[in-house]
């Protein structure tokens, strides 16, 4: 009996902290592309960022278990934060595709990061064993000529609604002791403010 493949599309990323902007993007990409699940996968530490996550990782998935309960299509996959230290996206495509064969890949990225995928290590390798989904973001057009140089990467735009939020914007209007009740889950926000985050 054949066994049906999956298609799961992965959001990395420091989620520090996870906003509903990241819910919007993921709830798109689901419904748009018809996918079976989303995994957010936190990171330990980004490459291609100089300053750690503000949060450890055991607040941000806190954060992350929190927001996503509601959610019965989005699980979260903990291997980078367990790894430790820089978590490179081709590593983790080589871990998943070896533990999970029976499922397609696919990797979440806004429209603003195509300009740094030619950075990320082993992109054309990683062209090769996953389709990006590139989300469309405001006041970022998608550079077609940044993705047709790199070779045989396949991917599908989304169009989404996605909010206009970013974690450093919160972090700052935490830290000033102004409200960001809009622009998170409200579990997410209980937390943040019984547990005093962001506030040093």
């Amino acid at each position: 009996m054949k066994i049906r493949r999956q298609s799961v599309a992965i959001l990395g990323g420091a989620f520090d902290p996870v906003h509903l902007g990241h819910l919007s993007l993921a709830e798109d990409a689901y419904r748009t592309l018809a996918l079976d699940e989303i995994w957010f996968v936190p990171t330990a530490q980004s490459p291609l960022k100089e300053n750690p996550a503000v949060l450890d990782a055991s607040d941000r998935l806190m954060l992350l278990d929190a927001a996503l309960k509601t959610y019965p299509y989005i699980k979260i996959d903990r291997s980078e934060v367990e790894q430790r230290g820089i978590s490179y996206t081709i590593d983790s495509v080589h871990r998943f595709k070896a533990k999970y064969p029976n499922i397609d890949f696919h990797w979440i990225i806004g429209g603003d990061q195509v300009a740094q995928l030619g950075k990320w290590k082993g992109i054309e390798e990683l062209s090769l064993l996953v389709k990006f989904i590139v989300v469309s973001r405001p006041r970022y057009e998608i550079d077609m000529n940044k993705i047709s140089a790199i070779s045989g990467l396949q991917f599908s735009e989304v169009r989404s609604r996605l909010l206009d939020i970013a974690s450093t914007e919160i972090r700052k209007r935490i830290a000033a002791n102004n409200s960001v009740k809009d622009l998170l889950p409200a579990k997410v926000n209980d937390l943040i403010v019984q547990n005093n985050l962001y506030k040093e």
